[in-house]
């Protein structure tokens, strides 16, 4: 009977090494009959394991402020970059694209003017740029508020 189990087990750890290397795991059927003398036959079946898949983490959200000029970030596809810059009272110039990024590497761009009901009051407005990451590769990104500017880079890589 220990004969019989032995083959198996090994059967059944040689699969799973291979599975943990190729990222999942299946182990297909397999049956063994071993005879001794005097017994009767015996047979041995693996039930299949259910393949398992490393699951992609949620797309992250890095929000930039005006202290983050010239950061580099590293993304993975469907990461989103949302710089929200400051804007100075009501009639204050809004910010805009100087330098586009590549759309192949960070697409979107869209943008959304926020001023305060209360600008007594000390609140600022700010102009906030919607980018997501689209593919592999590398971007720069300028915007510009008339002799201020503001740069961040993007490096986009598949997740691993």
């Amino acid at each position: 009977m220990a004969r019989c189990r032995l083959p198996a087990a090994v059967a059944i750890c040689a699969a799973l090494l291979a599975a943990c290397a190729e990222g999942g795991v299946t182990v297909a059927a397999s049956s063994t009959t071993t005879l001794t003398s005097g017994e009767q036959p015996t047979s041995t079946t693996v039930a299949p394991v259910p393949t398992t898949t490393l699951a992609e983490p949620p797309p992250i959200t890095f929000t930039l402020n005006i202290n983050d000029d010239g950061l580099r970030l590293r993304l993975r596809p469907g990461d989103e970059v949302v710089p929200r810059l400051p804007v100075a009272g009501v009639t204050g110039a809004g910010w805009v694209v100087l330098i586009a990024p590549n759309p192949a590497v960070l697409a979107g761009g869209d943008d959304l003017l926020w001023q305060p009901s209360e600008t007594d009051q000390g609140r600022l407005g700010f102009h906030e740029f919607y980018f997501i990451a689209a593919g592999p590769g590398q971007t720069s990104v300028t915007l510009t508020r008339g002799w201020q500017e503001f740069t961040f880079t993007v490096v986009v890589s598949a997740y691993q």
